[in-house]
């Protein structure tokens, strides 16, 4: 019997670590693509310590990937948040509302795969998401 909990115990455990390996394998393993984006609402623009965006597919450069001129907006469907450290959410919510601001998200892809968010790039500066390292600027 101690020896079913033990194990009823670990599986979440397992879990959580093959979930962790697979999106650290995915995200190097990927092709890095760059797209540009823009506040999706001023309003509710910060969401937790989500800033909430909307990809402008009018400036994306649709040629960085195999996709011969033609980006797959339905692959990037409902990708519209990327993390961002408690203490640089409000700056960074009133830099990519700011007009002359040139804001862009860094996405791990593969085809076929939802993409993740891997980094915010505001005005050249980069910030990490949780997934792929550090959080801090860099």
């Amino acid at each position: 019997m101690k020896n079913n909990a033990f194990i009823l115990l670990l599986l979440p455990v397992v879990g959580i670590g093959a979930w962790v390996l697979y999106l650290a394998s995915f995200t190097q393993s990927a092709e890095i693509i760059t797209l540009p984006v823009r506040g999706y609402d001023p309003r509710n623009l910060l969401s937790g310590h989500y800033i909430q965006y909307q990809i402008d597919w009018e400036r994306a450069d649709c040629n960085q990937s195999n996709w011969n001129g033609v980006c797959p907006r339905n692959a990037f469907a409902g990708v519209d948040r990327f993390h961002v450290p408690e203490n640089r959410a409000y700056a960074l919510e009133r830099q990519i509302n700011a007009a002359d601001v040139r804001a862009e998200i860094v996405f791990a892809y593969r085809s076929g795969h939802r993409p993740i968010a891997r980094e915010l790039v505001v005005n050249q500066t980069r910030i990490s998401s949780r997934l792929t390292g550090e959080l801090n600027e860099q």
